[in-house]
């Protein structure tokens, strides 16, 4: 454990420090679907696009939505919605050019996102926030 002044430039370190202990205690293992492409399909034969994903294993901090951020959200949040906080940026969901946007596969189950994702910046990590909903 580094010992400093509190007001001096070592702050980011004891920060960092803390946040390697932390890992442990707190993480989960997940895997995350990466999206990579979409295969056509022929409308005429009734065969839809496909989605491909590439498997990616990692660890994410996840926690429940809380009951008050589902009534303030609007409608946005639903009961049983994730928080799960990342090092790993994923793409969101894109109406605009089709894109599904990157899933979540936790304790057995796909989760897709919503809302809008968060990032947060502390002591030189880029961590990022977002909602999922299991489908």
């Amino acid at each position: 454990m580094t010992n400093c002044n509190p007001f001096k430039d070592c702050d980011s370190g004891v920060l960092k420090e803390y946040l390697e202990m932390g890992k442990g205690n707190f993480e989960e293992p997940v895997t995350f679907k990466i999206y990579t492409s979409t295969v056509a399909g022929d409308p005429a034969l009734g065969i839809a696009k496909t989605f491909e994903y590439n498997l990616v294993q990692a660890t994410a901090i996840i926690a429940m939505i809380q009951q008050e951020d589902i009534v303030y959200s609007g409608g946005v949040y639903q009961i049983g919605d994730i928080n799960v906080q990342s090092v790993r940026e994923l793409k969101p969901i894109d109406d605009i050019t089709g894109c599904p946007g990157d899933r979540l596969i936790w304790r057995g189950h796909e989760y897709r996102q919503v809302g809008n994702i968060a990032t947060n910046y502390l002591a030189g990590y880029v961590l990022f926030d977002y909602v999922f909903r299991r489908i």
